[in-house]
């Protein structure tokens, strides 16, 4: 059987130095988390860590957030490994900042980005992890078990529209099936609205609930992940 850990064909090893010739995007750290007497010697070094730290292919969804700008949003991870993983995500993490990942299933583990070319991140773990333990327990089977689809907390001006009627507000958080606004003035509840910001697709959705003036949104259409990061990049570019 081949083995089930391995490099993944096309993207980088998330803690090796890529540098492309010219390349103004990618910035280089490659070293490992700090050493103490259980770090394996296999891995101590980026240049020693081949025959001894493996990556696993995966593709899943995750919470980050800087720990820098305190905003959040969503990712994809696409390696990991014992000392850190590849993440492609819309946020403008910045090289040498300090994040948080967060699989579906509520585990948190920091690190610091260490390269980064346009969307993917290079993440190096503030300590080791199992990689066994983390992916058994993001993936749940018993539907009663599985976690809520993951609410991010944003905040800047967006559009509402309702009708032919159009006016400013401000989105407070936003998930893939729904989002809450604030909103002064008062919208019938199960009437369609629609949000938009900028250059991003649209979102539909209709109205679940009102207190004061903050409005809760189902959307009709439930958000890709890569709609929701695009959603929720927007914050750092508002700060």
């Amino acid at each position: 059987m081949a083995d089930k850990y391995m490099h993944l064909a096309g993207f980088p090893d998330p803690l090796e130095s890529h540098v492309a010739a010219g390349d103004p995007h990618v910035n280089v750290d490659g070293n490992p988390p700090t050493m103490n007497a259980e770090t394996p010697a296999a891995i101590a070094k980026p240049e020693e860590r081949r025959g001894g730290q493996r990556h696993r292919a995966v593709m899943r969804a995750a919470r980050l957030s800087s720990c820098v700008h305190k905003v959040e949003g969503m990712g994809v991870v696409r390696n990991i490994s014992e000392g850190g993983m590849l993440v492609h995500s819309h946020l403008s993490f910045e090289t040498g900042e300090r994040v948080a990942i967060s699989l579906l299933d509520g585990d948190r583990i920091e690190g610091e980005v260490v390269w980064r070319n346009g969307t993917a991140f290079g993440i190096r773990f503030c300590s080791w992890i199992s990689v066994e333990r983390v992916l058994a327990k993001s993936l749940v089977t018993d539907t009663a078990m599985r976690p809520r689809r993951p609410r991010l907390t944003i905040n800047y001006p967006i559009l509402v529209r309702s009708g032919s009627y159009l006016a400013d507000a401000r989105i407070c958080d936003i998930s893939q099936r729904g989002a809450k606004i604030q909103f002064n003035k008062y919208l019938l509840i199960d009437c369609r609205v629609q949000i938009s910001k900028g250059d991003l697709r649209p979102a539909t959705g209709s109205v679940k609930w009102q207190v004061g003036d903050l409005v809760g949104l189902e959307f009709h259409r439930t958000l890709s992940l890569d709609e929701l990061s695009m959603w929720t990049s927007l914050q750092l570019n508002t700060l």
